[in-house]
């Protein structure tokens, strides 16, 4: 009896062993941030990974076209070796919402510079998404032709 007892220690102690690493390595694996739950925390947390070329994270807080965007200016910036970072201070934020959609309008400070931009967002699943209007994809196509062109 003694060494059935024992070999169901051991066992329910191996089993234990085994779920406790797996919940470690589970928990272990959700390093990302948590994401803002308002547009304008939205739009500068996005920003903020962007200048920061943190385009897997910026993926995050960004609908399908947006993501298009970031494949886009992520392989402009991986053509030239460009690998610098930017800081935008937001200056103003004033963001616009009607039901699952929402527009900032911003004053941004870059380089001692103030400038307007605007940011359009889409609420995907009670998360706000940055979203970059078919028309910005466009001309981002034109610009890549640009770059490319200026490259032979």
């Amino acid at each position: 009896m003694k060494i059935q007892t024992s070999f169901n220690m051991k066992k329910t102690a191996a089993v234990f062993l085994f779920f406790s690493g797996l919940i470690m390595l589970l928990f272990s694996c959700q390093n990302d941030p948590p994401l803002p739950k308002e547009p304008a925390s939205v739009v500068e947390q996005w920003q903020e990974w962007i200048n920061k070329n943190n385009f897997d994270q910026a993926r995050r807080l960004s609908t399908e076209n947006a993501r298009e965007w970031i494949d886009w200016i992520s392989e402009v910036l991986e053509e030239g070796n460009i690998t610098d970072e930017t800081i935008s201070v937001f200056q103003k934020v004033d963001c616009k919402v009607e039901k699952n959609n929402a527009t900032c309008f911003c004053q941004i400070e870059e380089m001692g510079e103030i400038f307007a931009d605007t940011f359009f967002l889409v609420k995907e699943k009670d998360q706000w998404l940055v979203n970059i209007p078919e028309t910005e994809l466009e001309t981002s196509g034109t610009l890549d032709s640009l770059f490319q062109i200026l490259q032979e």
